[in-house]
């Protein structure tokens, strides 16, 4: 399968291109600066069950470097520096780099998957501003491993029209087990969205999200309508898988169950593939260590 490979320009407020081949495949690398690609991205779909993407690492080192600024609570810095700008590093006190630090390193296995947990988080937050679209406003990331709550929300607004056009529900899962954890916590995470069960938050996430569009009142109520009566909603599940690489066959497998929940457009699936994965994530951590610990 041919695939075809682009980068965003350097200059500050690069724009995105894309450009699809014969068989509709897409690659897109994330650009941090010039000569800066961290990530490929493909499309990857798990036919007929789901759309979804699927990436791998290009630059760990550059890709490191920008997960620790996002880690320092500067993930706004990081969203412009996808969008082209010069990545700026910045010093990190010492009461900061402790709380870091015992993040990246942590005391027993437990924590271990909350630590890769929010990496790859991280990184899936990237992939999906590096994917946005227009009118697509998506949430800041988790900063601690610990951090409860969604992975990431995204709103999809029609500034022509002012009208929500989608509200998207990200899950990430960090795992060994990819089938057993999508079957299990991120269905059951995602059916309580699609019943409503959790409507409240949804509404109350996609109304803040939409602030930057300075809704009236009114267009807030239709807001509120909109989600819980006419339900446009997406749900994005990505998963660390191994073997790598990971095929075609192996994403049909993995999300055959996403067939009970929605329409076909409403789900896609992802993943990212990878050797071993606890040993990545243990390397990777060192790795955006370094970039704290200078």
């Amino acid at each position: 399968m041919r695939t075809v490979k682009l980068k965003l320009t350097s200059s500050p407020l690069a724009a995105t291109r894309q450009r699809s081949d014969s068989q509709g495949v897409l690659s897109r690398r994330i650009n941090c600066q010039a000569e800066f690609m961290a990530l490929v991205i493909i499309d990857h779909p798990a036919e007929p069950h789901c759309g979804g993407l699927q990436w791998t690492v290009d630059d760990i080192d550059q890709l490191a470097g920008l997960v620790a600024t996002v880690l320092q609570g500067r993930a706004q810095h990081a969203a412009n520096v996808l969008a082209g700008a010069t990545h700026l590093p910045a010093t990190t006190p010492d009461r900061m780099k402790a709380q870091i630090r015992a993040d990246l390193f942590p005391a027993n296995q437990a924590l271990v998957y909350h630590r890769d947990g929010l990496l790859f988080e991280i990184i899936c937050w990237m992939v999906s501003r590096e994917t946005a679209g227009p009118g697509d406003v998506i949430s800041e990331p988790h900063i601690r491993a610990t951090q409860q709550g969604v992975d990431t929300f995204k709103v999809t607004w029609n500034d022509d029209a002012r009208i929500l056009t989608s509200a998207t529900i990200y899950e990430y899962k960090c795992t060994t087990r990819a089938q057993a954890v999508f079957r299990g916590q991120v269905m059951g995470a995602f059916r309580a969205y699609f019943d409503g069960d959790r409507d409240p938050q949804l509404v109350q996430q996609a109304i803040a999200l939409l602030d930057v569009f300075h809704l009236t009142d009114e267009e807030q109520v239709e807001t509120y309508a909109r989600i819980v009566y006419d339900r446009p909603l997406v749900f994005d599940a990505a998963l660390t898988v191994q073997p790598a690489p990971y095929g075609a066959a192996a994403c049909v497998d993995l999300f055959d169950r996403y067939a009970t929940l929605g329409a076909r457009p409403q789900r896609l699936g992802s993943t990212m593939p990878l050797a071993d994965i606890r040993a990545w994530f243990e390397n990777f951590a060192a790795l955006v260590w370094a970039k704290i610990d200078v």
